[in-house]
């Protein structure tokens, strides 16, 4: 005869089983939660380990780099997504951590210019929420893009408007500039060709700078026109902070004077004159400093003028090759970490190399300063007061 179970023993391996049901279902909630933290961590990791190779934030103490990883959001952008608009304001900052973006500025009713293009690790937004300006440019995504944001709230929160060393991105951020008078090059005779070609290679201040190789002294002589000077013309005022063009004589001369008085309107001493087929104008273009003399026609003249964004274009074009070597130096230098890679890429094209002897005076305390120098071979020693 068989059994049967009571009323209670069937309540007690009802209520058995319902708690067996409820330790699996909390024990697999429990090793969901495990799995999401673990992945968290990782990603949270993999966000540390990406910031701390941005060039702008090696600065950041490392103590803060989980705090900053903490408050960094990813964001994915489509290919031709407007991330921000130039005029908007602004209230993020964003790291790119892959894919590219255009940066373009109008002015105006002008078309949009593109002026540059940003990858991975570059970073974009600061200006609006250093200076709470409106954006000074558009950014748009030329491919899939992932990013890191960071809101003002945080960016304020963690003080990186203060511990941060942006760069100046006039390049980015467009401006005003002065716009240079270049004119059309000059016809030339090959007897012209040559005077030019002959003042170039006696300029012992552009032979001290760079290389003048054939290339570089033909280029020069085919963007060079010609201009009448008349007598007691000053071509060059000493002091000019405008100096956009270099000279050569072709007919006729000129007596470089120089104030024997400082800061007064004193009488000028003529040092030198320059006559046919010399040159005068290149060290306010090189060294960007104001016009060191006053170069005045002493009779009618004919010069030939090669203009500033020429005149540094040929001097300072620099090999591919050269480039990447350049940018190299320039990764090292730590107070450049800030700089984008394209900007980077236009310092180094801007980069001349200069060499020196054994124990020559390359600057000297006191004076003004014009030039940034990037030592990439030998040693050099500083003293400060004697």
């Amino acid at each position: 005869m068989g059994c049967s179970q009571s009323g209670g023993e069937k309540k007690y391996a009802a209520d058995k089983n319902k708690k067996n049901q409820e330790s699996g279902a909390a024990g697999s909630n429990r090793e969901q939660d495990k799995r999401q933290a673990k992945e968290e961590n990782k990603e949270y990791a993999m966000t540390m380990q990406f910031l701390s190779q941005v060039q702008l934030l090696k600065r950041l103490p490392k103590d803060q780099h989980p705090l900053l990883a903490a408050a960094c959001v990813p964001v994915e952008f489509k290919a031709g997504h407007v991330i921000i608009k130039q005029g908007d304001a602004g209230a993020e900052f964003f790291v790119i951590k892959s894919g590219e973006a255009s940066v373009s500025v109008s002015k105006g009713d002008a078309a949009p210019v593109k002026v540059a293009t940003l990858k991975s690790g570059d970073y974009f937004g600061e200006n609006a929420l250093l200076r709470d300006e409106p954006r000074t440019a558009t950014i748009t995504a030329d491919s899939a893009l992932s990013a890191f944001k960071i809101t003002r709230e945080k960016f304020r929160e963690l003080g990186l408007n203060e511990r941060l060393q942006f760069a100046n991105r006039k390049a980015v951020g467009g401006g005003n500039r002065r716009v240079l008078d270049a004119k059309p090059p000059t016809p030339k005779t090959e007897q012209e060709r040559a005077l030019i070609s002959e003042a170039l290679r006696k300029n012992q201040n552009i032979q001290t700078m760079v290389a003048l190789d054939d290339q570089r002294v033909k280029n020069m002589v085919d963007v060079a026109w010609k201009e009448d000077i008349p007598a007691g013309h000053e071509i060059i005022k000493e002091g000019d902070l405008v100096a956009d063009y270099f000279y050569i004589v072709q007919e006729g001369s000129f007596e470089v004077l120089i104030n024997e008085q400082e800061g007064t309107a004193g009488e000028s001493k003529n040092i030198t004159t320059v006559s046919k087929g010399g040159s005068f104008g290149e060290l306010a273009l090189l060294y960007l400093v104001p016009r060191a003399a006053t170069v005045k026609a002493v009779n009618n003249s004919v010069v030939w003028v090669i203009d500033r964004t020429n005149f540094k274009r040929i001097l300072m074009k620099v090999s591919d090759d050269k480039m990447k070597e350049y940018i190299k130096y320039l990764d090292k230098a730590e107070i450049l970490n800030p700089l984008l890679s394209q900007e980077k890429q236009a310092m180094a094209q801007a980069l001349v190399e200069m060499h020196f002897t054994k124990d020559e005076v390359i600057l000297l305390q006191g004076e003004p300063g014009t030039t940034f120098y990037v030592l990439y071979e030998g040693e050099v020693s500083i003293t400060k007061d004697g």
